[in-house]
């Protein structure tokens, strides 16, 4: 995998480790990206990367008034992601 986009999920998943979030469905949004984080940071297959891409996409949608630096960071990982 690409060590920049090593690095971005990295920094991704301590972001969303320290994210306050007041809903459930945010709750779950960011267990689920937590969890297609790890599975592309041990795999990365193009299976694994896809299904991240999907759950980032919906996450900038839905955190992209409540939490503007996150939305930032899930935007930067796409990119990388795109280009691999």
């Amino acid at each position: 995998m690409d060590s920049q986009l090593h690095q971005k999920l990295a920094e991704l998943h301590a972001e969303l480790e320290q994210t306050q979030v007041l809903d459930d469905e945010a709750r779950q949004l960011l267990g689920h990206l937590q969890r297609d984080i790890q599975a592309v940071l041990k795999e990365s297959n193009p299976s694994t990367r896809k299904s991240l891409r999907e759950r980032l996409s919906a996450a900038v949608g839905h955190f992209e008034e409540s939490h503007p630096s996150l939305t930032l960071m899930l935007k930067q990982v796409l990119d990388s992601l795109a280009q691999v």
